[in-house]
């Protein structure tokens, strides 16, 4: 029953998100300045291309971006988004529909420590790109669902439901920005093996950032689990120079075929942004979260003072880094037997057993987070890095972790693209109680490798590969399977068609 209701407010937040342009079609539209607005209406939509893809992925003939035909990134810089080379130009609003067929080959299709034997999985898969614009308000949403079906029946099947919803409503000096994510898959969607070279949405270097994600940087088995983030972020502009940004929020990961850990995170911030020239930002902000787990009695509170600095070319480059001190506030019950880290044990949801007393320490870490796109003539480099105390992914009860993911896409010709993709997460956990010398530790790896040739207009073929790997520095069980690694590949062939857009009056 739990999961109709969390698919159903998926659904209305979706249905909500998609009436506000009409809400809003009265009101007038935000001022902007010449240099704000497009000089070039939209290129024509190239074949089997959305014009919701990133930067790299409308442009020239030869592999080049434009700067002229992309809306130069006016992200804040202390903002909840990463920052990004722009967005195409459009002048319309539309709406696409796209289907996917995968056909996987899997080593490990139920991600058990020490085990092999090959499975293969079909996977079936559709969706929506939107795009809207009315008055002061710019609508984008990004939907895919669909299942993953084992053929040889060594695995359960999964469902897949996923959706990006963002709407951006400007005023004279104000934008109020609303943005959800919402993840419902059969497994860690780091690194997330299945569904070829189909990605999630909000996945990749233009989603959310990492103090605003739950985060699963650790790999666990196969089963059903619900990743959320909702963001609510109001930037205004001060002077031409200085803005300032404050964004509430709150996210979740809920597990529902296992008895890891599940946990909330409400979080809060304030920046303030200083613009020093056309390209270059600084900035100072401060942040607070506060995790708190269902099933396990222990609660940490972080308040973060990050100093930033970004630097942006429209359509060549963009970076960012954010680093300051994080202040931990953690508790725990001080008997250690009295819970039992993701078994679902004790704690304050009280399924069983009690607490004898509780520990409370203070801890200073640091924190940071990093971006960077780069645009060659024919590639797009992009590379990420995080490091912080987070909810340690279901697996922890608190760690802290190290998180590094890169990727770069080339158009090898006019026919035909590929690229890579790689990453590496490290998470320690938080030993509050002290009842073990050492704190366990996970490493996990994944990279793969993809290449594309369209078939057509609308169809497409692709053949890819994903390796994922994760070891720890003590035995863990999966199931009735212990070991102290986990080794998967998968290798892909993926049919898929995407329509051409369909206006919207």
């Amino acid at each position: 029953m739990r999961l109709y209701q969390n698919l159903g407010i998926a659904a209305a937040l979706m249905i909500v998100s998609l009436c506000t342009p009409a809400a809003h079609a009265q009101q007038e539209p935000s001022q902007q300045t010449p240099q704000d607005q497009p000089q070039q209406s939209a290129p024509p939509i190239p074949a089997y291309r959305s014009p919701l893809a990133s930067a790299a992925d409308n442009g020239d003939a030869d592999g080049t971006v434009d700067p002229q035909k992309i809306i130069p990134d006016d992200h804040s810089l202390t903002g909840a988004e990463n920052l990004g080379l722009g967005v195409p130009s459009l002048t319309h609003s539309y709406w696409q529909p796209h289907v996917d067929l995968v056909s996987s080959l899997d080593s490990n299709p139920v991600v058990s420590p020490g085990q092999s034997g090959w499975s293969t999985w079909t996977s079936v898969l559709a969706g929506v790109d939107l795009r809207r614009t009315s008055g002061n308000t710019d609508l984008t949403v990004t939907y895919l669902g669909g299942g993953m079906l084992s053929n040889t029946g060594n695995a359960s099947n999964g469902i897949i439901q996923a959706a990006d919803i963002k709407d951006k409503i400007s005023f004279k000096r104000t934008t109020v920005t609303i943005i959800d994510q919402l993840n419902y898959t059969p497994g860690s969607t780091s690194g997330f093996a299945g569904l070829g070279s189909v990605q999630l949405p909000g996945a990749g270097l233009n989603g959310l950032g990492s103090g605003f994600t739950p985060g699963q940087t650790i790999l666990t088995t196969l089963g059903q689990t619900l990743n959320n983030s909702f963001v609510t972020e109001v930037d205004t502009n001060v002077t031409h120079r200085t803005s300032i940004s404050v964004i509430g929020g709150y996210s979740l990961l809920h597990y529902f075929d296992g008895s890891l850990l599940d946990f909330g995170n409400a979080n809060a911030q304030v920046g303030y942004n200083y613009q020093l020239n056309r390209s270059d930002t600084i900035a100072i902000s401060y942040q607070f979260s506060a995790i708190r787990y269902s099933n396990f009695d222990q609660s940490i509170n972080n308040n973060t003072v990050f100093v930033s600095y970004g630097h942006r070319v429209t359509g060549r480059m963009a970076f960012q880094v954010a680093v300051g001190p994080d202040f931990a506030f953690l508790r725990s019950p001080i008997n250690p037997a009295s819970t039992t880290s993701g078994q679902g044990g004790t704690g304050s949801s009280g399924t069983g057993g009690t607490s004898t007393g509780t520990n409370s320490i203070q801890q200073i870490f640091w924190s940071m987070n990093a971006g960077l796109h780069y645009q060659l003539q024919r590639a797009t480099l992009g590379a990420t890095y995080a490091h912080g105390v987070g909810g340690g992914s279901g697996v922890l009860a608190g760690s802290v972790y190290d998180s590094v993911s890169g990727s770069m896409s080339s158009q090898f010709s006019r026919t035909t693209s590929g690229g890579v993709n790689f990453g590496y997460s490290h998470n320690k956990g938080l030993g509050v109680d002290g009842s073990t010398p050492v704190s366990e530790t996970f490493g996990y790896w994944f990279g793969g490798a993809n290449v594309s040739r369209p078939w057509g207009r609308e169809l497409n073929l692709a053949l890819s590969y994903q390796l994922q790997y994760q070891n720890s520095n003590s035995s863990f069980c999966i199931g009735t399977t212990c070991g102290s690694s986990v080794l998967r590949n998968v290798i892909s062939f993926t049919v898929g068609w995407r329509g051409r857009p369909i206006g919207i009056e």
